[in-house]
């Protein structure tokens, strides 16, 4: 507070000095030329100081964000390219228009919004100015390490993060964005029960992966104030930290892909590592429940794969000896279609 009024004061008395000395404001009513700059030109002063104190108000929580040398760095190169532009009109309207008061505050308002306005767009760009598509895709290969890997909120309240780590298949440092643990925060505290244990399910997931010494993980505070979106940041994270998402968010996955994000969808992953299984092999399911058709009883391996079984319904409760008859894979996963191994031999004799 102390030092917003030194500013303050000081830019009273700088403009009120300023408008003395080049006498630019004219006397004004009862007043002398002397005090009327003194007044006008200390009044114009204050007004400035408040301008800009407001305006670093507003600004400076960006600057103590991550990345925000970049946005720095972006508003003065584009502020650079806005002051050129300006300058261009500034030279267009003095020759197009004779030399007059009117002309001379056109071109200084042209090059002043001109400079501001770059300024403000360069300073809301939150990726570095320059940089390629190509840039992210050979990021691995000049730092010639594995690409971090950003953790989003479906995969954290999945739970089998935890598990995927301790394999040590997944290479490289493991990211969590801090509005990430803003949105498990705010699930943990909803008021419907089953969102708040899900939430408080990634919350316990996090601290225990935290924990592990193994796991080189850490929180980043990098964040985009612009953006509402919590998906939307993950991707534009994604692309200035050149990393890899992993998520099992059907719809993060397709939008990051046609952004070019690379994505490790540990659903497509799950699937992936599922046994096949071939017509006329052999497996033990037990049936739990009736299918939709006839005489069907439905069954699940240990992996999660849904077994349906002809003629199974009679079996219902017991763990028997079934024939694979045929597989189908679809977005949930896969699917086997058998019969119980004596009904196959009876159609085989």
């Amino acid at each position: 507070m102390l030092y917003s009024l030194l500013f303050l004061l000081s830019l009273t008395f700088i403009g009120a000095a300023i408008s003395v000395v080049y006498q630019l404001f004219p006397p004004f009513g009862f007043m002398s030329m002397l005090w009327s700059n003194v007044i006008i030109g200390g009044i114009s002063g204050g007004i400035l100081a408040t301008g800009i104190a407001l305006i670093w108000k507003r600004l400076s929580p960006a600057f103590e964000e991550e990345g925000a040398e970049h946005r720095v760095l972006n508003s003065l190169l584009v502020g650079l390219g806005g002051t050129v532009v300006g300058v261009i009109f500034y030279y267009a309207i003095a020759m197009a228009f004779p030399a007059s008061d009117g002309a001379r505050i056109a071109q200084g308002a042209f090059l002043m919004g001109s400079c501001l306005l770059g300024l403000r767009i360069g300073f809301l760009i939150n990726t570095p100015v320059g940089r390629t598509r190509g840039d992210h895709a050979n990021s691995r290969n000049q730092r010639g390490a594995a690409p971090k890997k950003i953790l989003d909120t479906s995969i954290i309240i999945d739970g089998r993060i935890g598990s995927l780590l301790a394999t040590g298949f997944v290479e490289g440092e493991i990211l969590v964005p801090e509005f990430v643990l803003d949105e498990l925060q705010n699930i943990a505290d909803s008021s419907n029960s089953l969102r708040r244990r899900k939430g408080r399910r990634g919350l316990d997931v996090l601290n225990q992966l935290m924990q592990d010494e193994n796991v080189p993980i850490r929180v980043t505070t990098r964040d985009y104030p612009t953006i509402r979106e919590v998906d939307r940041k993950l991707i534009h994270l994604a692309k200035d930290e050149s990393a890899v998402l992993i998520t099992t968010d059907y719809n993060l996955n397709r939008v990051a892909q046609v952004e070019g994000v690379s994505i490790l969808n540990v659903n497509e992953l799950s699937n992936a590592v599922k046994p096949r299984f071939i017509p006329g092999e052999d497996i033990s399911v037990e049936i739990i429940d009736r299918g939709e058709e006839i005489n069907q009883g439905v069954g699940y391996l240990d992996d999660g794969t849904m077994v349906v079984v002809e003629n199974g319904r009679r079996h219902i409760g017991r763990t028997i000896k079934a024939v694979v008859k045929s597989t189908l894979q679809t977005d949930a996963g896969r699917m086997l279609f058998v019969e119980p191994e004596s009904d196959h031999s009876r159609w085989e004799r």
